[in-house]
């Protein structure tokens, strides 16, 4: 030591391992789980790609053997021409409608009630345009393929057959071939229909099954998918191709002349369709072309094929459970990381896979569950995770279902805080100064005349003075007139918008109202009463909305939640014996009335449907006319297929309430529920 008694050395801080780290988040979906589940789809679409190509490949060699089955048939279907046909038809036809519904993927339907309101949402969507080009051009290629192949492989073709864009004559040398026209808009008509078949059956949608595990794939090929995309493509292809005969008949025998008698139109027309007004009736056509109508069918019937084929395996293959959890250091982060994306086609995914890992009875699957229940590596932890995610979902979706699908009101106003009165003081208050108590310093002569005229000067004020003084007398009359703040001219311009916007719309919809009237009285002056009562009909389907899809509007998640709520019950079960820490057994009373508040107004809805839509006794069906008869029957059809959709929840939030009631017993006493779920949860434990 020192003189001073100061130490040699100086003094430190001892070293200490104990460390104040702030525990990391759980990483989100779109860096954990997304990449991987993507990378799995990605390979399915090269199934789907591989599957249609092989379809393709059928359609091209039976098109190419039946043209030239005296050449060499049985070489036809590995000739290099027949593959490179199968590769154009496979990139003209299959590959732009795959292509079409994976950009627009949607994991829950349309909220539509009827045909009308789905055919009215279409147009709404940012995908209907896209599609009706992307079906437009895919059926007019197939066309430009289809005379190819026709030239190439059936030598034997009459030349005006071979459809040519002009006709062979040498006085007329740009009259347009009537052939070529026929099947080019055979070919629009067919794209035309085909999407509006694929948007009043919602084909945009996934199609998930009701209970989906990893171990049973959907069979995506096979002699019964051939079979049925066959027939369905034969029997929509006659329906398009009989309408289309009457709508060509339409045109050439009504719109055609009417273009010709418009100014200006005819000199345009006449050089390329003059032809076109000469010749047989319409109907008459039918009989000298029918191999042309023929030809345009078989064209038709390929193009539906195709497509029908490639959106039945999409709509399989994306279905298909995904298993990616299993390939990564922790799987119960993988999936816990996945039921919070944003996406909810990637979520049903992870929650199916969640699924299998709580009702796997292995003890690497024990052994993960254990580890997400004592999981303390993050905050919050990965089991507050999940039961908070997931009664979120079931929350939000439950709120919706007691709406019926009606979206959120707006949020009221909050109220206006009222201030507090101010209490009288004791004793009169002294005023402040507010004015500089020094003198001020004296001004130059040049500064106080530029005062004088500056914006706050005295000369500014004493204008401004004189005009508020003066618009005080002014009586009100003239002042309503006067221009007002800018604040309030723009809350009243906005008003005025909003006003004129709905005058405009009532304006719209009285006119709307008006024609329909009278188009609707000066049809049942002229129409018979037999084709009015099918037209009415026609107009009852196509707005009536049906029962099921109201059911199916307020649960449009229903699958997602019926795995979120088998996901829970199954912990919750697993727990008793995993846990060792007692992390779930807290959020147990939780997950139990959730789920049973969801389980009770399912089956009021339930309830509602059986006493409002149930077939009345058989007594009182035999004095009912047939039609009452079949509009019973067809909305207890309706209720049958409401009730079924209803059941996806309903059975599932069932057999998770019976897992815990069974895996609990008599420890469900140490939990307090509210009175309204404890006798609603009485009923399962008596039941057990």
């Amino acid at each position: 030591m020192s003189a001073n008694g100061a130490p040699s050395t100086p003094i430190r801080a001892l070293p200490s391992t104990l460390l104040s780290r702030t525990a990391p988040t759980i990483p989100p979906a779109s860096q954990l789980y997304e990449p991987l589940v993507k990378g799995v789809l990605r390979h399915r679409l090269y199934k789907i790609f591989l599957h249609s190509g092989f379809f393709c490949w059928f359609l091209v060699t039976t098109w190419t053997t039946w043209s030239a089955w005296k050449n060499d048939s049985l070489l036809m279907p590995v000739k290099p021409l027949t593959l490179m046909y199968t590769a154009a038809t496979f990139c003209a036809g299959a590959l732009p409608v795959v292509v079409l519904r994976k950009s627009h993927l949607a994991a829950a339907p349309t909220p539509a009630t009827s045909p009308s309101r789905t055919l009215g949402g279409a147009f709404t969507k940012p995908s209907t345009v896209p599609a009706l080009m992307t079906y437009i051009v895919s059926s007019l290629a197939l066309a430009v393929l289809h005379i190819f192949v026709t030239g190439a492989y059936d030598a034997s073709v009459e030349p005006h057959a071979r459809l040519s864009v002009f006709v062979k004559s040498r006085k007329h040398p740009y009259y347009l071939n009537g052939h070529l026209i026929y099947v080019l808009f055979s070919q629009a008509f067919v794209a035309i229909a085909c999407l509006l078949r694929c948007v009043l059956l919602d084909r945009f949608t996934i199609r998930w099954a009701s209970s989906m595990s990893s171990g049973e794939k959907i069979k995506s090929f096979g002699l019964a998918r051939v079979v049925t995309v066959v027939l369905t493509a034969l029997i929509f292809t006659l329906i398009i191709t009989a309408a289309h005969l009457v709508v060509f008949a339409i045109s050439r025998s009504i719109l055609l002349p009417f273009l010709y008698r418009l100014p200006l139109v005819p000199a345009l027309l006449r050089p390329f369709t003059a032809h076109f007004l000469r010749g047989q009736w319409t109907f008459m056509l039918l009989t000298r072309h029918w191999s042309l109508v023929t030809r345009a069918f078989y064209l038709a019937l390929s193009t539906v094929a195709i497509w029908e084929f490639a959106e039945s395996a999409f709509d399989a293959i994306a279905a298909e459970p995904v298993a990616v959890s299993n390939h990564t250091a922790d799987p119960g982060l993988t999936l816990v990381s996945g039921i919070t994306s944003a996406d909810a086609y990637i979520k049903h995914f992870a929650y199916a896979e969640l699924r299998d890992l709580a009702s796997d009875d292995s003890p690497a699957a024990s052994s993960r569950r254990s580890d997400l229940f004592a999981d303390q590596r993050y905050n919050p932890s990965m089991w507050s995770t999940l039961a908070r995610e997931s009664l979120l979902t079931l929350g939000r979706d439950y709120q919706l279902f007691l709406r019926r699908g009606q979206s959120a009101p707006p949020a009221a106003a909050a109220p206006a805080v009222q201030s507090k009165p101010q209490l009288p003081l004791p004793a009169p208050a002294t005023p402040l100064i507010r004015t500089p108590i020094f003198k001020p310093a004296q001004a130059s002569p040049l500064r106080a005349a530029l005062d004088t005229f500056a914006s706050d000067g005295p000369l500014a004020t004493a204008v401004s003075e004189t005009a508020e003084a003066g618009a005080s007398h002014i009586p009100e009359l003239f002042r309503s007139v006067m221009p007002s703040t800018p604040g309030s001219s723009a809350s009243a311009a906005v008003e005025t918008a909003k006003k004129a916007e709905e005058s405009v719309a009532a304006i719209v919809s009285q006119t709307k109202g008006k024609w329909r009237e009278g188009a609707g009285k000066a049809l049942g002056r002229y129409l018979p009463r037999n084709v009015l009562h099918v037209v009415g009909h026609a107009r009852t389907w196509w707005t009536r909305e049906r029962v099921h899809r109201v059911v199916e509007t307020s649960l449009p998640n229903r699958h997602v939640d019926a795995l979120a709520a088998e996901v829970l019950c199954r912990l919750a079960c697993a727990s008793l014996t995993e846990d060792r820490y007692g992390v779930v057994q807290r959020d147990i009373p939780k997950i139990v009335e959730a789920l049973l508040s969801f389980l009770s107004a399912l089956e009021e809805c339930h309830a509602e449907l059986n006493t409002k839509y149930a077939l009345p006794p058989q007594e009182q069906l035999k004095d009912l006319s047939a039609t009452e008869l079949a509009e019973k029957e067809t909305l207890a059809m309706e209720a049958a297929r409401a009730s079924e959709v209803l059941g996806v929840v309903s059975d599932a939030i069932k057999d998770g309430i019976v897992q815990i009631v069974r895996t609990f017993g008599d420890k469900l006493s140490a939990f307090k529920f509210p009175p309204r779920v404890a006798r609603k949860l009485q009923g399962f434990v008596d039941y057990n």
